[in-house]
């Protein structure tokens, strides 16, 4: 089946039953060195296997018996998955991650931002993988069968990442609270809100309350890039992406759909950021 009729059909799938288990998933959603970023939340178990990726422009090692956390709308770039690379995946969906953002205040998820994956042991491993399979068996009931089957997974996700926050608490490894990272979450969210409008890194410093200069500052400080170029990143990733999946649609489309007011200077913007021209890219894939 054509990749982009399989995004298609886990697309009506994910929006229809907020959350999809995925068993035995061997390789990345995009091939080798193409990023990609998903709105959804994505919590991948590693049974065994290495991945390496390029997670928020920093590269990260995925081992047996690791669990991560990919939160949505960052950027993740494949580099490698070994030829017995095996997870589980549990996928929420956008708008069902929404509310549990503002229904579970006691969720820690920001620490993942930076940090995404931490390894468990044995046991730890299976008591997530028992947590993971009520969801699945939860997720896939009608509600006509079950009538409080979201409310139920709201719970259910609940225990599994109130589990997991208590494992990495556990073992140290979260990355230290700090205003920088708060600030960079934030940014992120704000980001995928309005990249189509919003281009200039003033935009974002003003709803963030703070001058451009500083902004740009304490995000590099944070990431390592500056917040411009984070910005430009971002939104290179997205035109890759829809000159990828949404065929129908012409440059120009892209070019407006993305905010640009002239072809052009979506050209010259794509071909300085990818080192293709969209044209270009299109017929390469």
């Amino acid at each position: 089946m054509p990749q982009t009729e399989q995004q298609e059909i886990f697309i009506r799938d994910i929006n229809k039953s907020d959350i999809v288990v995925l068993h035995n998933v061997h390789r990345f959603p995009a091939p080798e060195n193409v990023e990609f970023s998903s709105p959804h939340l994505v919590i991948s178990i590693n049974h065994c296997g290495t991945a390496r990726a390029v997670y928020d422009m920093k590269e990260v090692t995925f081992s047996a018996n690791d669990i991560a956390v990919v939160m949505p709308n960052h950027l993740l770039c494949p580099l490698y998955c070994s030829d017995d690379y095996d997870v589980t995946l549990l996928v929420v969906s956008q708008k069902f991650f929404g509310e549990i953002k503002h229904r579970t205040l006691s969720h820690d998820l920001s620490k993942f931002h930076l940090a995404p994956a931490s390894v468990l042991t044995d046991e730890q491993m299976r008591l997530m993988i028992q947590v993971i399979n009520v969801l699945d068996t939860i997720s896939k009931m009608p509600e006509t069968m079950l009538p409080h089957r979201r409310e139920m997974l709201i719970y259910q996700l609940n225990v599994a990442i109130e589990i997991l926050n208590s494992y990495r608490r556990e073992q140290d490894k979260a990355v230290p609270p700090s205003r920088n990272r708060a600030l960079f979450n934030e940014f992120c969210d704000l980001l995928a809100t309005h990249y189509r409008q919003a281009h200039d890194v003033a935009f974002y410093a003003d709803l963030l309350h703070l001058t451009p200069k500083y902004f740009s500052k304490l995000i590099h400080q944070t990431i390592g890039v500056t917040a411009s170029q984070w910005i430009e990143e971002y939104i290179a990733t997205q035109a890759k992406n829809i000159l990828a999946t949404r065929k129908e649609m012409s440059v120009q489309q892209v070019a407006y759909f993305l905010g640009f007011n002239e072809l052009s200077a979506f050209c010259r913007f794509f071909k300085r950021t990818t080192g293709y021209t969209p044209k270009g890219y299109k017929t390469s894939l």
